[in-house]
């Protein structure tokens, strides 16, 4: 039979172990951070150690909360890659601040819900305030514009077509909508696209041009070929820094077309939405303003600790429309003043994400986060005029955003050859420990892909990387051509 009083006793006594262990725990972890430049970007669990984690159970009776605590150390967040590390140059990771990870901390202890504005109503304004202060950075009016914090973007980018659905499409003519997206927009689009029911020929994948943008001729050709067809266009995604390359789409023509067509007009910003807070950059992004809808990670460049994703909508009440359900369970807790965040998107109890991003732009103001993004514009640029200098480095897409792509190309190597020494030359590097790079694709080249947006990356890290990367390929070079 269930002890109430000895659950509590329980309870408390192991609040208060947890509380003495955990505050150890927090000490260690900011020390390690102090000296990341000294730890390794990526250490794997051994197979040993797989095994041994592998054979945890899921016990009956509760075990010492210290043991598992040790455990999770061991095995979980020690044997993992540090995506904030200042010479991780992979992916679309930026450095953590730790005003974010203060209030992530605080955000978890109290445990508030967001799903209701009457729950926790400065936590809704904090929600409501920070919404309308993104959306004013792409031109969105103050008076109508509104948003919602979400895990990621791909939430958010399906919450988007969500909304967009149901404004331009009647429920029966759904089978007959057309969406239409580059050959770059992120993998999440299609996906979104897919989840919702779409078929592959409502999905128009068109291709980008010479500098990876969409092509816009090739996007009005499309509309027209469609409607001729008898369907029914509504959508069309542009990418304001994508995720190859940084490339912007031209956004402005973009929403000409999507005006002039009756379509929804979404922006993928997820990357590079932040480059909005720039007044250099953000000229950039001219025409975003024509945009309905905006997906902007936090978590990816404004140094977020994960998951800090924000979908902003030029009229609020589209998101209104879209998710609305009154159940009788929740008719107490419904606001009348504010719009509930379980009628903005598709969840319903969900953490505060806005409260870390509040509590870094309150402690850091913006000035700090517009040198931060301008920075990484500098690095991004820093690495193209080393390469340049070099011999047989061959740049395949400018900075912008912060990433750059190049590629190592002797003149005697194949196009098959080039392709394989490029992922050995990245291989050779994450070995190494000193950086982390990955490789892409791009017009059938294997380039490697830099993303230069952490905040903490100086320029020694950055020099130095290129220096090894250069290295090794000339090592690489003449072993392959010796086994020729």
């Amino acid at each position: 039979m269930f002890d109430r009083l000895k659950f509590d006793k329980k309870n408390e006594e192991e609040k208060k172990r947890q509380l003495i262990s955990l505050q150890k725990r927090l000490a260690e972890a900011l020390k390690a951070h102090e000296q990341i430049r000294e730890v390794p970007i990526f250490t794997a669990p051994s197979e040993q150690e797989i095994k041994e984690f592998e054979a945890i159970t899921i016990p009956e009776e509760g075990r010492n909360a210290v043991e598992v605590e040790e455990e999770l150390v061991k095995y979980v967040f020690t044997k993992q890659a540090l995506l904030q590390h200042p010479r991780f140059f992979s992916f679309v990771a930026s450095a953590v601040s730790p005003y974010s990870l203060a209030g992530a901390m605080l955000t978890d202890i109290y445990n508030s819900n967001a799903g209701s504005f009457s729950l926790s109503p400065c936590a809704g304004l904090i929600e409501e305030k920070l919404c309308t202060w993104m959306a004013s950075y792409a031109g969105y009016p103050e008076e109508n514009s509104g948003g919602i914090f979400m895990s990621g973007g791909s939430l958010s980018t399906l919450s988007a077509i969500i909304a967009a659905r149901t404004n331009k499409l009647d429920e029966f003519d759904i089978p007959k909508g057309v969406a239409y997206l580059s050959d770059q927009a992120h993998s999440s689009v299609r996906k979104a696209l897919r989840m919702l029911g779409f078929r592959k020929d409502q999905i128009v994948i068109l291709r980008s041009d010479d500098d990876f943008k969409m092509d816009v001729e090739d996007l009005e050709r499309a509309i027209q070929k469609d409607l001729k067809e008898g369907r029914i266009p509504f959508l069309v995604i542009g990418t304001l820094g994508t995720t190859n390359t940084g490339t912007i789409d031209p956004l402005s023509e973009i929403g000409d077309i999507a005006k002039k067509y009756n379509l929804w007009f979404h922006v993928d910003g997820a990357y590079g939405g932040s480059s909005l807070i720039s007044p250099i950059y953000r000229n950039l992004s001219k025409g975003i303003e024509k945009s309905d809808s905006l997906t902007w990670d936090s978590h990816k460049w404004l140094m977020q600790t994960y998951s800090c994703s924000t979908l902003l909508v030029k009229d609020k009440q589209t998101l209104v429309d879209a998710f609305v359900e009154h159940p009788e369970y929740l008719e107490d807790v419904s606001s009348t003043d504010h719009i509930d965040g379980w009628d903005k998107g598709p969840e319903m109890s969900r953490p505060q994400r806005a409260i870390k991003l509040w509590f870094t732009v309150q402690a850091t103001g913006t000035h700090l986060l517009e040198e931060m993004i301008e920075y990484s514009f500098y690095n991004a640029k820093m690495v193209q005029r080393e390469l340049e200098r070099r011999e047989n480095w061959e740049i395949i897409s400018k900075p912008s955003c912060g990433t750059i792509n190049f590629r190592y190309a002797p003149k005697d190597f194949s196009p098959e050859q080039l392709n394989e020494l490029n992922l050995d030359i990245t291989k050779k590097l994450n070995e190494n420990g000193y950086a982390y790079i990955v490789t892409t694709t791009l017009k059938e080249m294997k380039t490697i892909r830099m993303c230069m947006i952490n905040a903490n990356s100086t320029a020694e890290d950055i020099l130095n990387t290129i220096e090894l990367l250069d290295q090794i390929a000339k090592e690489l070079t003449e072993e392959k051509r010796k086994m020729s």
